[in-house]
């Protein structure tokens, strides 16, 4: 796949995470950078790199044939972004993180969409690559 923003930036981010090595990718870097700002420091580093990468995935389900969100992968990645002073969070605050979360990641997966839309059977086969990596199986969320 030409496009592979979230894991490039997963990669850069995190050397111990389990993601291929691919160089920033110009293509998806507007939207991504810009979702990333409209963040506002919610997230850490580290899950601003898993909204990534659950959002370069989400496209790749959307777009590939024989690839499909696994429900309980999913909803562990996103119990992975709550906030890490949510103990001291309101009920509304932690409603609030939840759907500032939610619509970056919905920003992430249109920017993939629209990146990938160039060569979708490139875009399928490198995730294809990823997902045989067993060194990758941690990040994976599809089934």
């Amino acid at each position: 796949m030409r496009h592979f923003p979230a894991l490039c930036l997963a990669a850069a981010l995190s050397a111990s995470a389990a993601q291929p090595a691919l160089a920033d990718e110009p293509d998806t870097a507007f939207v991504r950078l810009h979702a990333v700002d409209l963040l506002e420091g919610a997230l850490t580093r580290e899950q601003t790199t898993k909204l990534q990468l659950i959002a370069h995935q989400a496209a790749i389900a959307a777009a590939c044939d024989g690839f499909v969100l696994d429900d309980t992968k999913m909803k562990t990645a996103f119990e992975a972004l709550a906030p890490a002073d949510a103990a001291k969070m309101t009920d509304a605050q932690k409603t609030y993180h939840d759907q500032h979360v939610l619509v970056i990641y919905g920003v992430l997966v249109g920017g993939e969409l629209a990146a990938m839309a160039d060569d979708v059977s490139k875009a399928c086969a490198r995730a294809a690559e990823f997902q045989a990596d067993p060194e990758a199986a941690a990040e994976v969320v599809w089934r």
